[in-house]
């Protein structure tokens, strides 16, 4: 079988004739999907989801192609039949085989992320203009050796009796931290921004990897840079949050947040990530904190790293799947959306400025809360230290 080269986009449909006609118009709510499939290991559970669902539009990342690791399978193709569906492929990958990987991640095919729908989509494919990890040079460093970086998979969805859905579906770098993450987010920021001038309604799904906390942040494998040790006290979907989602155009063409976070000359924000890190309108209906998306390391490791945005788009409904993490080791996003009027842009804009306001208020007061303990428990030292040496005078004299 001849491998696409990273970049490269694989196509199939197989929808049935009666599906391709435009007679019979979906007057519900859109469903649609985000999940990252962990390379189709569970490929059987995987699709068990996927039919139960009976998602309008999915964006799936890890996409598992001739890979010994996941069986020799192309899941893309699997996928599509399987489901009946239309679908594109970005390839990031190319996996190599080698003597340095492990059985569980033996490669030998290609690697990407996909966008499937019920409905007709043109594709079109985004190269990150930041690049955090050189895979090329470093992957036979973690066992992983592969050609490619990161691609984000754009499809306009021509729903029917409706106007187009923009979808995205991306998949940051892990093995970086919240500087470099950042600079892929602002890739997606700027796209969106341009594309909603003809596009207005979308939704930018992936797996963003936004776990440089907890104990990552102490490895500079998944949290490189001194910078992981600034932000301690706050994970990084908060810090996304606090200091680019709140962000609007209204606030500043320049997101001066970024500008202040006085950052080094070596890894400061350049003008043109400021200009892109300003909210176009994105809204996740997801907790930032409570809603975990993957579970690894024995639970040591938690994180949101799954997103969910939706523009100009009203959620009807929003929940999550595989929650025992028993298909994939990341949990599986659905919403219901309908098509809304641009008033929902500044519905979802104060939304989300409050969840900004709501966590800075928790972060201060679990701050303070740990000054009033670390007070508390000085205090408490002291006092015993003064009643033992009030008391060691008292026996001397007698």
């Amino acid at each position: 079988m001849d491998l696409a080269l990273p970049g490269e986009l694989i196509k199939y449909d197989y929808r049935s004739a009666a599906e391709h006609s435009d007679t019979a118009g979906i007057l519900r709510p859109l469903r649609v999907v985000q999940w990252n499939i962990e390379r189709g290991y569970r490929l059987e559970a995987v699709l068990a989801v996927l039919e139960e669902l009976d998602a309008d539009i999915l964006c799936l990342q890890e996409i598992d192609i001739g890979n010994e690791r996941s069986g020799n399978t192309n899941h893309g193709q699997a996928i599509a039949e399987r489901l009946g569906l239309n679908g594109g492929i970005v390839i990031e990958f190319q996996e190599l085989r080698s003597p340095c990987r492990h059985a569980a991640q033996q490669g030998g095919g290609i690697h990407g992320n996909a966008i499937y729908s019920k409905f007709d989509m043109s594709f079109r494919v985004i190269e990150h203009t930041h690049q955090p990890y050189n895979w090329q040079r470093d992957g036979m460093l973690l066992g992983e050796p592969r050609i490619g970086h990161r691609y984000t998979l754009a499809a306009e969805v021509l729903v029917q009796e409706r106007p187009p859905v923009l979808a995205y579906s991306a998949h940051f770098e892990c093995f970086t931290g919240i500087i470099g993450r950042t600079r892929q987010l602002c890739d997606l920021l700027l796209d969106s921004k341009n594309a909603a001038v003809r596009l207005p309604h979308q939704v930018i799904f992936g797996d963003f990897n936004t776990f440089a906390h907890s104990l990552a942040r102490f490895s500079p494998k998944y949290a490189n840079g001194w910078y992981r040790f600034r932000t301690i006290g706050i994970s990084e979907p908060e810090w996304w949050v606090k200091n680019i989602l709140s962000w609007y155009s209204e606030d500043g063409n320049i997101n001066r947040r970024l500008d202040e976070e006085g950052l080094p000359s070596d890894i400061q924000f350049s003008n043109k990530i400021l200009r892109a890190a300003v909210n176009p309108g994105w809204y996740d209906p997801f907790d930032t904190v409570k809603d975990i998306t993957i579970l690894s390391h024995a639970g040591w490791m938690t994180a949101k790293a799954d997103w969910a945005f939706v523009r100009q788009l009203s959620v009807v409904r929003h929940w999550m799947e595989n929650r025992s993490f028993s298909a994939s080791d990341h949990r599986c996003l659905v919403l219901e959306i309908e098509h809304a009027h641009p008033e929902i842009l500044e519905e979802h804009k104060r939304i989300t400025q409050r969840n900004a306001y709501e966590l800075a208020l928790k972060r201060s007061s679990k701050f303070w809360t740990w000054c009033s303990l670390i007070a508390a428990t000085a205090l408490s030292y002291i006092a015993i230290k003064l009643a033992r040496s009030s008391m060691v005078s008292k026996f001397a004299k007698i």
